[in-house]
């Protein structure tokens, strides 16, 4: 049976202190949540270490504590409850973009990528991400919900699939669900306020983004339609390719260099724009006059899951059989 006086603790993010009062009790435990006696009893403490000082009693969690978390803290027979206040000054997570940006996208639509203004937190991710109908109602199994939540190293950029399952048409999710979404009819990616970032803290407000659905996209990429516009030399203005589609934003970032004549890769920063209908490459030193190479991997992909080498939606009996690489290059000539 615990106290009913209470104890005199301090805390921060960092450790909770009581006074040395008690020579015979040598351990403080701390649990996640406002917890009662027998919950306690049922619940695993916060891992970290108790340290004895002269005048009070630490407890070093090796986390530290979550911002508008509540916490139990039992020592000797007291239990007491404490939660770190936001600050006022606090900049609570938005989502800054969402890719794709276009408003009407293609019925076999595969990936989005979502960007936030502070690193994500990954847990229970998928269970704050839908898409919603026009009638206001949760599509089922629209997100793949993966184990490991694909989130960039800097924690800000979450990449999330659209069920594969149901947008390839020869496997028994499609045959059984049917696609994901269905031309003619708009949607809304919902993104909900309970979805946390690192330090634990909720978003203050739900982010919508509505699209509309056209005919699927069932051709691949081709780089020979692109319109490329040079720059001049001795300048650092922008090289920019018109893709005439809206390209994938995560392998099109990732799946383009730019050549000199000697092969030499320009070092330079990429961009899309326009829907992601624009690459726009950035040199960190100005051109020189000459012939240019731009580089493609073959995994650079369309929003269906094309890329240069083959369709996301093929029948497993018409793969290649060649499995020669194939070089996918375009030149261009600065003056």
């Amino acid at each position: 049976m615990f106290s009913q006086s209470s104890l005199e603790f301090k805390f921060d993010k960092e450790f909770v202190s009581v006074p040395n009062n008690f020579e015979a009790f040598d351990t403080i435990k701390i649990y996640r949540g406002r917890l009662n006696e027998e919950e306690i009893n049922n619940t695993s403490t916060v891992l970290g270490k108790t340290i004895r000082n002269t005048s009070d009693l630490q407890f070093v969690p090796i986390v530290p504590f979550t911002i508008n978390q509540e916490y139990t803290l039992v020592y000797a027979d007291f239990i007491e409850y404490f939660s770190l206040s936001i600050p006022d000054s606090y900049s609570y997570t938005t989502v800054t973009s969402v890719y794709p940006s276009a408003k009407e996208l293609p019925e076999n639509l595969l990936k989005w990528y979502i960007k936030f203004s502070n690193p994500i937190s990954e847990t229970l991710i998928y269970d704050h991400i839908k898409f919603i109908n026009e009638q206001g109602d949760t599509l089922p199994r629209a997100a793949l919900a993966l184990k490991t939540p694909l989130v960039s190293d800097d924690g800000t950029l979450l990449t999330v699939w659209v069920e594969p399952g149901r947008q390839k048409r020869d496997l028994i999710p499609n045959q059984q669900l049917g696609a994901v979404f269905q031309k003619g009819k708009s949607y809304t990616l919902l993104i909900q306020k309970k979805l946390k970032d690192k330090t634990g803290v909720t978003m203050r407000s739900d982010f919508r983004h509505q699209f509309h659905i056209i005919s699927a996209d069932r051709k691949q990429p081709e780089i020979n339609m692109w319109t490329i516009d040079p720059p001049t030399a001795n300048s650092t203005y922008d090289l920019v390719i018109h893709c005439n589609e809206s390209l994938d934003y995560g392998s099109a970032l990732h799946s383009l260099m730019v050549l000199d004549k000697n092969d030499n890769e320009i070092d330079g920063r990429w961009q899309l724009k326009n829907h992601e209908t624009i690459l726009s490459f950035t040199p960190l030193t100005s051109w020189s006059s000459g012939t240019y190479k731009i580089l493609c991997n073959p995994s650079l992909e369309d929003l269906a899951g094309n890329n240069l080498e083959r369709l996301f939606d093929r029948e497993v009996k018409n793969l290649p059989s060649n499995s020669i690489p194939k070089k996918y290059a375009l030149d261009f000539i600065i003056k």
